[in-house]
């Protein structure tokens, strides 16, 4: 059985796995010293267990207490030590991209590794990351699961807003069994992107938005108002990870019906959960 160490972060998600999984939940202290360090200690004995530490590293305080609790759980040498990150943060530096630049998801790869035997994220930005691990990284895909969410919601059409996010349109899509599509971007200059929506009649049809994450949502936003302006009949937007930032979420509400996205990150969008998808990929794991 195994025993979930819970970040901060995710602890709704850590309550629904567990749920799944039938696993105990460890308990954690955690406080400040007087300097603003962070302090973890794991209360519950992990000798010879086999132990999940679960938490995402969407902010750098995430981050660091993720790292602290991975080493408190090795340092107890349990039998088995998996690193469970639904949201895998720094995971878009997955290169130099210009001289004097860190490769940002190789340094937290490595960080990782150091301690786990074996790591999962869900739907990690780009699984160039996924060659830095010398251990075993899984990288979790929830297409199922968004498109079960809106299995009653009378789809007619799932949009991804590139081409880079056109197989997770296609398999929801084929999920709903309907067409896929995607909006072509044309960089114009390092300010400018001209979008091209693909050549469908939207009036009076429902249609799905899906993307791997929603951060300034600026593409989701442009896109819905176009829909919304050619008739569509009510406009659904989905994505695995919520990171919303510069108030994107209002703003994308705006022009939408409805806003949706896992709990990956724990936000109040979180509609959809990935810990099925989880328990599935351990489980999986174990039978490999």
């Amino acid at each position: 059985m195994y025993i979930i160490v819970p970040s901060s972060s995710s602890m709704k998600l850590t309550s629904s796995l567990a749920s799944k999984l039938n696993a105990e939940i460890a308990n954690v202290t955690r406080k400040r010293f007087p300097d603003g360090e962070m302090y973890v200690r794991i209360e519950t004995d992990l000798k010879d267990r086999d132990v999940i530490v679960l938490g995402n590293t969407s902010h750098d305080s995430d981050l660091i207490e993720y790292l602290l609790l991975l080493n408190a759980a090795y340092e107890e040498k349990p039998a088995t030590l998996n690193a469970v990150i639904p949201y895998f943060g720094y995971a878009r530096q997955h290169m130099r991209y210009n001289p004097g630049e860190p490769v940002s998801s190789k340094v937290f790869t490595r960080a990782i590794e150091n301690f786990a035997d074996s790591i999962m994220a869900v739907e990690i930005h780009d699984e160039e990351t996924l060659k830095f691990s010398a251990k075993p990284f899984t990288n979790v895909k929830v297409y199922d699961s968004i498109a079960d969410y809106h299995k009653n919601h009378d789809i007619d059409y799932v949009i991804s807003p590139d081409d880079g996010g056109y197989e997770r349109a296609k398999s929801i899509a084929k999920y709903l069994k309907v067409d896929a599509y995607y909006i072509e971007k044309k960089r114009i200059d390092s300010r400018t992107v001209e979008m091209k929506m693909p050549d469908i009649d939207s009036r009076n049809r429902n249609i799905l938005i899906v993307d791997d994450m929603i951060s300034t949502g600026g593409t989701v936003i442009k896109a819905s108002r176009i829909l919304k302006d050619s008739g569509a009949k009510k406009i659904y937007v989905s994505a695995v990870h919520g990171v919303f930032s510069l108030n994107s979420a209002a703003n994308i509400m705006e022009n939408v019906d409805d806003l949706s996205v896992s709990d990956t990150i724990e936000t109040s969008y979180s509609r959809i959960t990935v810990s099925n998808d989880i328990k599935n990929a351990l489980e999986k794991k174990i039978k490999v």
